[in-house]
């Protein structure tokens, strides 16, 4: 409760009532939760918390008392509630749920309520409030205390997915690595402790540009993250208290390990556990995160390469993901966003993916098969975390009986899908599965399911209601006392049909009709005109424009039972469907392992139909330094540009450090640093982001766009693509694009791919031609020497082919025909001599009058450019001009070497002797001697 609703309290007796102080006990218990308080039809919100529903939600405000010192309030019905629940959470807050736990009518006193739901937007389980084809994760940070100055700082970080009860801890250092984390992660929720936060109460202190847009921040209390209640939080729950010696040992291992990661796991567990009053939701043992089993792909990657939204709408459509995501179900798209922005390195567990993706991809039939069978499936991960924490409805329940029901056939389909392709058209009914097929591991955890199954289908309804308070859920046949009830309640309903016939003709009321509603139950209506022949035992109950309503004691005596009988046949049926689900939360675990199955299954089919009706081919990967594709193709633009037009090229690079030593690059080889020039809109930034993205497609396990494919995995792709400011942290376009290029020196290994486009272009020409040449080089000669495309308009990099062996120069080819340009989107050797920027400036729009003088000045650079390389060749002729200026590497654009600062310095030595002689203070014997001092040194030169 806000300070404001405190002092509010006992100021007026309005909001001293009871049903306030009980409001005001529910409030306590989640202070910074809007509270939904049950009032009969509605959930209303009181004080601060119904301000901010209206301004959420658009809610008209109101006030509970109109006197002198009102109560805010508003309110959301309470049948139709969801609704309101899901908005709240994309805006980021938590909601507690507080229900009235008997009817009004039978309360004796004031109704009894009790929270009975806490939704958060990192703890929802509940189908309609999560997107289905994401992970929904919950995250706590902690930093820690004390760092050396200039020393990175550490970060421990707690992640669990609850619709999966995933749950990793790891350590970071530095916040580059906690930003790149998060990038993967995408986590809704996050918790930190409440001395994190600075001044604005928004942002983190040690990391101010953490991104936590979209991402609820929840703050809890510095004690939360202590170590002691932490660990003692871990071992309650894990290792029952200690109780479980080998769960205790290897949980005190990892939390000896981790110790800054652990306190953060600890508080995580007790807001999970705080959360879910109903149950308590299913955790796997936490595990420590091994960054070394997968390729890291930074913030400044997965953003620029697009892997999961466009870059400037932010949509789906037209990313990575969109292109490869044929799945069937909201489960498999969760586990091939997940394998996508986590790729492996690990050879013998990428090969294993390609070889079930190579079978599905062979047996299409079968696979048509798999994929219609899916599409048929129940979410089995998010049941069961449901199952766990007590919240699973009774249409969760026959979705679960009838998504078992269809795993044998799933089984004996894979099973024929892993048969050799021979065998694929004349299979008959399948055998068991191979135990050593790539398939036959990964569908294991689909056996022995059928039990639980047969148990829901022995007492569940199938149309039974998703409420549990209206009948209609249990079986006939299975409870006697049930039966019993119905055979009550069924015989007293057709006693009143009975009834109704006897009195219309005692009566001669032929419009005489009974009814029932909640407040007056039984009655017989008859309408004014038949008022005089109502018989003389009739007592009125209710008076309506156009009738009377009546009853008598006989009605009374049968409503009793009719009614008393319901109401027991609902509560018997809500006792037993809480046995039976809590009988089956016994079988979360390998229910558990049954849905992780099958949204690998279902990933492993949307690769497969990918690759076959695209023409993906299977890559060769290697732990070598080399990158080899042939006719490599954009997987994205294959989907948005016609047949046809999409214009394919070849690849290849090598690592100076493995499988090619301080050699020369040779054609068979490839280089360790490509060069690429041109225009733009020719396909550059389209090539070297292809090239990045056919590694990450090979390494997750998926085939490639291309004729043939030989990739040396690679540890991490790192990207410098693409203009953009950091205003917030005060930061430029340029030193935001120097900061990622430290990022990248500081991280890239032999086994890295770089992807560089324009860097250095920021600033001025000369800076940033000197920046981009210093660069080439020390990726060049340094340690590391990665595998690296360089995209760049600094036609003078050109040179360094001649001078660094392993450099090789590439070029976006076009085709000139009377002023006018053909980009062919062909990649070939060799540098180009121009970028055709007025060309592409007219493509853009700009008016005619700019490109006419752009044209001119451009010439007039040009000349200046060819009379100055002249006159350095010693006035040669044309010619010999024209080869000095390629020599010089100047190739019409802006002289590099034409500033005095830029001089040999031999000559910037003669300069400054000259510009600091004072001829007028010399005698003649000093300025003679001074002239052969400078004749010799030009001589030398």
């Amino acid at each position: 409760m806000s300070t404001q609703d405190k002092t509010a309290v006992g100021s007026n007796p309005a909001h001293d009532t009871p049903i306030m102080r009980q409001y005001q006990a529910a409030k306590a218990r989640f202070p910074k939760h809007l509270l939904f308080f049950r009032v009969g039809d509605f959930y209303e919100l009181f004080y601060d918390d119904a301000k901010t529903i209206s301004r959420a939600l658009g809610l008209t405000l109101t006030s509970r008392n109109k006197g002198v010192d009102p109560i805010p309030m508003a309110g959301v019905p309470a049948h139709s509630a969801e609704p309101y629940l899901a908005r709240l959470l994309r805006q980021g807050f938590s909601v507690a749920i507080c229900d009235q736990m008997e009817l009004a009518s039978q309360a004796q006193g004031l109704v009894k309520r009790e929270i009975t739901r806490v939704v958060t937007p990192g703890t929802v389980l509940e189908e309609n409030l999560l997107e289905p084809r994401k992970p929904n994760r919950i995250a706590a940070l902690l930093a820690a205390p004390d760092t050396a100055p200039g020393a990175s700082e550490i970060f421990g970080l707690a992640v669990a997915d609850l619709g999966s009860g995933s749950f990793f801890l790891q350590e970071l250092r530095g916040a580059g690595a906690l930003r790149s984390e998060f990038a993967r992660l995408s986590p809704t929720e996050l918790l930190v402790a409440e001395k994190s936060l600075d001044a604005s109460g928004r942002t983190l202190q040690a990391i101010p540009n953490l991104p936590l847009d979209g991402i609820a921040l929840s703050l809890l209390k510095s004690e939360a993250f202590a170590p002691g209640e932490a660990h003692s939080r871990l071992l309650q729950r894990f290792s029952d208290n200690g109780k479980d010696k080998l769960a205790s040992a290897q949980l005190k291992k990892l939390l000896k390990s981790q110790p800054l990661a652990s306190c953060a796991a600890g508080a995580l567990c007790g807001y999970i556990d705080e959360t879910s009053p109903g149950g308590k939701v299913r955790l796997l043992a936490p595990q420590a995160f091994d960054p070394e089993l997968f390729m890291e792909l930074g913030e400044a990657a997965i953003r620029s390469l697009e892997l999961l939204e466009t870059i400037r709408a932010r949509t789906f459509e037209g990313s990575l993901l969109w292109s490869i995501d044929r799945c069937c179900t909201p489960a498999g798209s969760r586990c091939l966003r997940e394998w996508l922005v986590r790729p492996l390195r690990d050879l013998a567990a990428i090969q294993r993916r390609q070889d079930a993706v190579a079978l599905l991809v062979e047996g299409s039939y079968r696979r048509a098969d798999l994929r219609t069978e899916l599409k048929k499936l129940g979410d089995l991960e998010r049941i069961a975390a449901r199952l766990s924490a007590a919240r699973a409805t009774p249409r969760d329940l026959v979705v679960l009986k009838d998504t078992l029901l269809l795993l044998p056939g799933l089984r004996e389909l894979s099973a024929r899908a892993s048969e050799n392709s021979g065998m694929l058209e004349s299979a008959g009914p399948a055998a068991a599965m191979p135990a050593g097929s790539p398939l036959g591991k990964l569908c294991a955890p689909l056996d022995g399911l059928e039990p639980i199954a047969e148990t829901i289908a022995d007492r569940l309804r199938d149309d039974c209601p998703n409420a549990l308070n209206q009948g209609g859920l249990i079986r006939d046949g299975h409870d006697p006392d049930l039966d019993r009830l119905h055979a009550i309640a069924s015989g007293g309903k057709g006693w009143i049909v009975n009834f109704q016939a006897s009195e219309i003709q005692r009566s001669g009321i032929s419009s005489l009709k009974i009814g029932y509603n909640r407040v007056f139950g039984y009655y017989i209506e008859i309408s004014h005109a038949n008022r005089a022949l109502v018989p003389d035992d009739y007592e009125r109950r209710q008076t309506l424009t156009n009738a009377e309503r009546y009853t008598t004691p006989e009605l009374k005596s049968r409503e009793a039972e009719v009614l008393g009988a319901e109401e027991k046949i609902h509560a018997l049926e809500q006792r037993l469907f809480l046995q039976l689900r809590e009988e089956l939360a016994q079988h979360v675990p390998a229910l558990n392992a049954a849905g992780q199955a099958l949204a690998e299954l279902d990933a492993l089919c949307s690769l497969a139909e990918v690759a076959h009706k695209k023409g993906h081919v299977r890559p060769a990967l290697n732990n070598g330094g080399k990158i080899q594709i042939d006719q490599m193709r954009h997987p994205v633009l294959e989907d948005t540009i016609p047949a046809g037009e999409l214009v394919a090229n070849d690849l290849n690079l090598c690592a100076g450090g493995l499988s090619q030593t301080d050699g020369a690059a040779s054609e068979k080889n490839g280089a360790q640093i490509v060069i690429l020039t041109g225009p733009n809109m020719a396909g550059k930034s389209t090539y070297i982001r292809a090239s990045a993205l056919c590694t990450i497609l090979a390494q997750l396990g998926a085939f490639v766009p291309a004729e043939r494919a030989e990739i040396g995995i690679a540890d991490r792709v790192f990207t410098r693509v693409g203009a953009a400011d950091d205003l917030a942290g005060g930061r430029s376009t340029f030193m935001v694009e120097m900061s990622e290029v430290a990022e990248i020196l500081a991280g890239c290994t032999s086994r890295s791919l770089l992807i560089l486009d324009e860097v250095g272009r920021g600033t001025s020409t000369y800076d940033g031609v000197s920046l981009a040449w210093a660069l080439i080089e020390h990726l060049h000669e340094g340690a590391a020497k990665p595998r690296t495309l360089f995209a760049t308009h600094y036609h003078e990099l050109g040179a360094l082919e001649e001078e660094l062996p392993r450099v090789a120069n590439a070029s976006a080819s076009v085709k000139e025909w009377q002023g006018e340009i053909t980009f062919l989107h062909r990649i070939v050797p060799g540098a180009s001599e121009r970028s055709f920027g007025i060309h592409v400036a007219r493509l853009a729009g700009l008016p005619d009058a700019v490109l006419a003088r752009a044209k001119d000045i451009l010439l007039a650079l040009e000349e200046d450019g060819v009379r100055r390389i002249a006159d350095e060749a010693g006035g040669a002729d044309k010619k010999s001009a024209g080869r000095a200026r390629k020599n010089s590497k100047h190739d019409g654009q802006l002289l590099l070497f034409d500033a005095p600062q830029e001089l040999d310095p031999a000559i910037r030595e003669l300069v400054q002797t000259l510009k600091s002689a004072s001829p007028h203070e010399m005698t003649p014997v000093q300025a003679l001697s001074l002239l052969d001092e400078l004749v010799r040194k030009a001589r030398k030169i």
